[in-house]
């Protein structure tokens, strides 16, 4: 498999078939299209703390079976968090990815 992508709008691996088949399901079950969204990592660096946290916590928590994140992907997630000028704003958020990261 080929990447086209830039590393930085990367969606952490998923690929585009469980994209589609996790938007397929949501529209079959009549579940909001927001669940099945992956931020990529461009986003997780750069959108506003409000926007990324809404994301991430649907992604985290709602997601379809297709898309649901893996530890990997969220502690390259959080990494990125940290490594934000706004980390601060975004404390919340990313104590959900540690619990996220152990399992809890």
């Amino acid at each position: 498999m080929i990447f086209t992508m830039q590393r930085g709008h990367e969606r952490f691996g998923v690929p585009e078939e469980n994209l589609n088949a996790a938007k397929k399901w949501a529209e079959k079950q009549n579940t909001e299209i927001s669940h099945c969204y992956v931020p990529t990592r461009n986003e997780v660096a750069k959108l506003s703390s409000q926007k990324i946290t809404k994301i991430l916590v649907n992604w985290m928590c709602h997601s379809p079976v297709e898309i649901i994140p893996s530890r990997s992907q969220i502690v390259e997630v959080r990494d990125i968090l940290l490594a934000r000028e706004d980390a601060r704003n975004l404390s919340n958020v990313i104590t959900m990815c540690n619990y996220y990261i152990a399992n809890d």
